[in-house]
């Protein structure tokens, strides 16, 4: 296989999320959101075109464009669908999604930070051990084991593993136009996406109120510029916290691309609990 990616995509979140209000007892996890979402339904134009459109068991692929990086934006990937879905998607994302998109993107970071680790440490098998009961990967091959099965040869392609809040529980299998493997998989985490995220106190009264609350964000890679952003403080005042959590091995920083990204240790996962 030439080349592992991972990304993920607000359209098929936002697809995906329309879906579960058709049948929101197979989305028991999301049984919050879906409670709060009914209630912002009404004034979504054409919303009953999009349902039906995702009325059976398979999904219509133009309605889920492949991600083509990391975290690629709204407006782009709209691009790719036509009309009038592309408009119905647009306004279900910024009333359903969009506030809650933060705690989503959370999730999905948190997903492909350790997923990411494992393939460079371990390999490509080692990420799918863990991945969804129902795929395995076995030389080159991606195989779904659900009726009827579905096998892809990825020997000589690529796969964009994509992570995902709202297709939970189920795993989904397509190939982009290019000939791409791309693996929709439910992302670690989901079942405290709707928690109530409170700084510990006791950890707050250990290191401090600021420094237990960066960790509580840390549940996913961020940026200083985003702590700071979060914390309302200074980045110049966030360095200095996150060079004594460093020192004290509960935070390490990472460079990915043009960002630097900072993420806790499980040496602070432990401090959490």
């Amino acid at each position: 296989m030439a080349k592992v990616r991972f990304a993920y995509s607000p359209v098929f979140e936002t697809v995906m999320a329309v879906d579960g209000l058709r049948t929101p007892g197979a989305h028991a996890v999301h049984l919050p959101w879906v409670r709060w979402a009914r209630d912002r339904l009404d004034g979504i134009p054409d919303l009953t075109t999009l349902l039906a459109r995702l009325e059976g068991p398979a999904k219509p692929a133009d309605l889920m464009p492949v991600p083509d990086v990391r975290m690629p934006d709204l407006d782009a990937e709209l691009r790719q669908v036509a009309q009038p879905e592309a408009d119905v998607i647009r306004h279900c994302h910024d009333r359903l999604i969009a506030p809650h998109w933060n705690r989503i993107t959370a999730v999905l970071e948190a997903d492909i930070a350790t997923r990411a680790a494992t393939l460079a440490d371990k390999g490509v098998e080692a990420v799918f051990h863990d991945l969804h009961p129902e795929v395995t990967w076995t030389n080159g091959e991606l195989i779904l084991h659900r009726k009827p099965e579905h096998r892809v040869d990825l020997t000589d392609q690529g796969l964009v593993l994509s992570p995902s809040v709202f297709c939970w529980p189920k795993a989904w299998i397509a190939i982009d136009p290019i000939g791409q493997g791309v693996l929709r998989y439910p992302a670690r985490g989901i079942a405290t996406l709707w928690a109530d995220r409170e700084t510990p106190p006791d950890l707050a009264a250990l290191i401090g109120r600021t420094r237990a609350h960066l960790l509580t964000l840390l549940e996913a890679p961020k940026s200083t510029t985003d702590l700071a952003s979060a914390l309302g403080v200074t980045a110049g005042a966030v360095s200095q916290h996150i060079g004594i959590l460093r020192a004290a091995r509960l935070v390490t920083t990472r460079r990915e691309g043009r960002h630097v990204l900072h993420m806790r240790t499980t040496r602070a996962d432990t401090l959490m609990t």
